[in-house]
């Protein structure tokens, strides 16, 4: 069965800054760290302004 983009329901965690830093724990963060996503990818602004994105965080690590 197909779903339509903007009637698709979904199940979402919501965690606190700290966290979603905690998830990272062992690994060393790639600047700019935790962030909102439009600190980590500041354009094209369809993805700055979408939202979602406006409350999601993101992290990129690496394994020392």
């Amino acid at each position: 069965m197909a779903h339509r983009a903007d009637t698709a329901a979904f199940d979402a965690q919501f965690r606190t800054m700290t966290e979603v830093t905690g998830l990272f724990d062992g690994l060393e963060l790639v600047e700019p760290g935790v962030v909102l996503v439009p600190g980590w990818r500041p354009e094209p602004p369809a993805i700055r302004d979408h939202p979602i994105l406006e409350m999601a965080r993101v992290g990129v690590a690496r394994k020392p």
